[in-house]
Formats: C-alpha cells, structure tokens, sequence
C-alpha cells in the first residue's frame, strides 16, 4: 500500500527558525520540526550523517513520534558516497509512494541530488512528488519579525518531464507524453467554473495536446497528407497558446519553439491541390529522410515506395491520389520495366504508361531501384515470416544504401523550383 514519506536531512548545527508556510508560522531548530508540524504524513525518514546523529537527531527523537526514523547516510566527501546515499534512499521508497522532499539542511549539493532523486523515482517507481520544500533561514529577519519562507521547489522537477517529453517528440515523433503533460495542465473543473479566464487555458491546451498528438499519430501511420495539414496547424496553435503557456507551463513555453522548428518543415497548406503537388513530394522526400535518420525503416521504405508512383503520376499526368484511374497504371509500368529486365519474365499486361516511362532516360535507374525497394518492402511488409528473413541490420543497410539513389531521381524528375 502507497504511503506518504517525507525525507529530510539533518545538518549539524541546529538553530531555531521561525518558518511561513500558507500564511501560518512554524517554529523548529530543524525544518523537520515545522514539517511535523504542517505535514501530513506516514513516515519521515531522517537522513543523518554520523556527526548529525549525535548533535542534531535528538530533537526529533525527543518528539517521540514513532513514525520518525533515523537513516544513517555517509558523509557525501566522493562520488562513491553520494551514490551510496542514493541507494540507501530509494530502497525506502515503494511504487506509488507520495514523497516530500525537504532539501533545507544539509551540504550545498543536495538540492542537485535530491532533483536526480525525484526524476528517478518518478521514472522507477511511479511516485509522486507531492513537495520538495526549503525552508529559506537566509530570507528571514528576526529584528524585523520577519519569518523564512517555505519555497516549494517541486514545479521545476516537472522541467525534467517537459524535456524528456519534449525530446521523445522532436526525435523521435512519439508526442504522447508531451499530449498528456498538457491534458495534465489543463484548469480543473472548480477552477474553470470559479476563475472564467481559465477556460482560454483550457481551450488553448485541449488544442495545443490535439494538433500534437495528431502529427504524432499521422506520422507513426505514414500519412503524409495529413502530417503536413497538422503541421500547418501546429505553428498557428502553439503561438496562440504561448500566454498560456507561460502562464501554467512554464517549462513548455521555453520548448515550444523547438516543436514548431522540428514540425516547421512538413507544413503545407492545401498540399492536395494541384499547384502544391510538387512541393507536396519535396516534402514527402523530407520526411523519407525523416524516418531513415531516426531508424523508422517500416516508414521510411513504405512512404519511399508511394513516393516513387507519386513522381511518376505527376510527371505522367495521371490522378495522384487515386489508384484505380491513376495509380495502378504507373505501377504496373514501373513492374512491368522490372519484368523486361528478367531473363525469364512473367507475361506482361501493357499498361497506358509504358510508353511515357520508356522515353524517360531515368528509366534504367527507376526498374533499378522499383525493384529494390518492392522486395525491401515486401520483406519488411511479412514480417520476416519466411525461410530465409534478412535481419533488421540488413535491412537498415539496405534501405539506406537506396536512399541518394532516391534523392537523385526525386532531382532529376520534380519540377524545378
């Protein structure tokens, strides 16, 4: 069962503070006490050095509350012994716990631990960070009665979510974790009903974690079209929403551009209309080389096969988009060049663009490279459920090697700008 447990560390040197945390005051020698004080929770586990035993752990024990327990840690003088100190900690922490973390005492590298503390147990053991309070000494004025504040520090933790999703988004286009952290943000409903500004957050996040998860999905899926509608979006959304990002997620605010840099690329609107074909294919290029640099090779040669029917449909004047009036026959012409190639070649059914495709002095190089990328992808495509599969380093190599072939028909057969 999921417990609350605060950890905190004991210096050596006690000194009565008096601590503000939501506009009452507390009084302690250590911070632990105010915590006792204004916490709830199961268990606090006191973190103390050999010398903080001696001086600083009785004032606790003297509350004579069972739920306060003494962890004996090292000094923290090495690397050695800061990360026996990590191991000690989260050995105390279960899955689904609820943690405090108090960094007030202590030497002055805890506060960069107890971060490194807080991300792993997010990531390890599906904690929740409920605070990581300081209570500030240094802020207080005891001729001017002016108590320590109590600063949660717990908001910059999330900072970590926000890159990591972030950066699963940009680099590899899961945005997944980056939707959710929005939904996440999203006013509740007492504050939507209390606070009437709210619901502009609220429109603006719904928006902003639905364009993402759209590109995201769109690309995962291979569509093309659709990534570059969603991308056009994406720009529009994220800079309408920037007020309110800075507003309740602050760590995005400072990401967002990267998002709308690394999606920037794909955007084209109306891509289906016929003055946009062109650059609609430059763009479905981009993001063959999208998928290949980021190891997506089912994307990649899957989307590298359409492309290849997509170029020739534009430069035979066939319909793109459909298969049954345009398609199929610039496919069959690609197939049946591969055919005429062969030593011993199936029958061949003529098709309307054989003609066109034999004038093209890429022709050669198009049977070539059809060829290739039809067995890659069938390969890809049955799932290695044959007697003889290549294995997914072959098939990285193979895909890769087919690539500039790729770039040069794509430069020899587009319109020129």
């Amino acid at each position: 069962m999921s417990q609350t447990k605060i950890i905190t560390f004991l210096g050596k040197y006690p000194r009565e503070t008096i601590y503000s945390h939501n506009d009452s005051t507390y009084k302690g020698q250590v911070f632990a006490e105010a915590l006792h004080q204004f916490c709830e929770y199961d268990t606090m586990l006191v973190c103390v050095t050999e010398e903080a035993k001696a001086t600083t752990w009785p004032l606790l024990e003297a509350l004579g509350d069972g739920r306060i327990k003494p962890i004996d840690i090292p000094t923290g003088r090495t690397t050695e012994e800061m990360w026996e100190t990590f191991k000690i900690i989260t050995q105390y922490v279960d899955e689904d716990d609820r943690v405090i973390f108090d960094i007030t005492h202590g030497l002055r590298s805890l506060p960069f631990l107890v971060f490194l503390f807080a991300a792993y147990l997010k990531a390890a053991k599906n904690v929740t960070i409920a605070a990581i309070y300081y209570g500030a000494p240094e802020l207080s004025d005891s001729k001017n009665n002016v108590p320590a504040p109590v600063i949660d520090l717990s908001e910059f933790v999330s900072m970590i979510d926000w890159i990591t999703a972030t950066n699963q988004f940009v680099k590899i286009g899961d945005g997944r974790e980056l939707a959710k952290l929005l939904e996440n943000a999203i006013p509740s409903n007492s504050e939507l009903s209390k606070i009437p500004s709210s619901r502009q957050i609220r429109d603006n996040f719904k928006s902003s974690s639905e364009a993402i998860e759209n590109i995201s999905l769109a690309l995962s899926v291979t569509r093309p079209i659709e990534t570059m509608e969603s991308a056009t979006k994406l720009e529009e959304i994220l800079q309408k929403a920037a007020p309110s990002f800075a507003d309740r997620a602050k760590p995005f605010s400072l990401l967002s551009g990267k998002v709308v840099q690394q999606y920037g690329q794909f955007a084209l609107e109306n891509p289906t209309d016929e003055a946009s074909l062109s650059e609609n294919l430059r763009l479905q290029f981009q993001m063959i080389t999208w998928y290949i640099d980021r190891d997506q090779l089912v994307q990649a040669v899957t989307l590298a096969r359409e492309w290849l029917v997509s170029i020739l449909a534009l430069r035979f004047g066939e319909p793109m988009f459909d298969h049954p009036k345009g398609r199929k026959y610039v496919e069959a012409a690609l197939n049946n060049a591969v055919e005429k190639n062969k030593r011993h070649p199936r029958p061949i059914i003529e098709s309307r663009c054989d003609e066109q495709f034999a004038a093209l002095s890429e022709a050669g190089e198009l049977a070539s490279v059809w060829s290739k990328i039809t067995q890659l992808r069938n390969d890809i495509a049955h799932c290695g459920m044959n007697l003889e599969p290549q294995d997914a380093t072959n098939l990285k190599q193979k895909a890769s090697s087919l690539y500039p072939r790729l770039q040069k028909l794509g430069e020899s057969l587009l319109p020129q700008q």
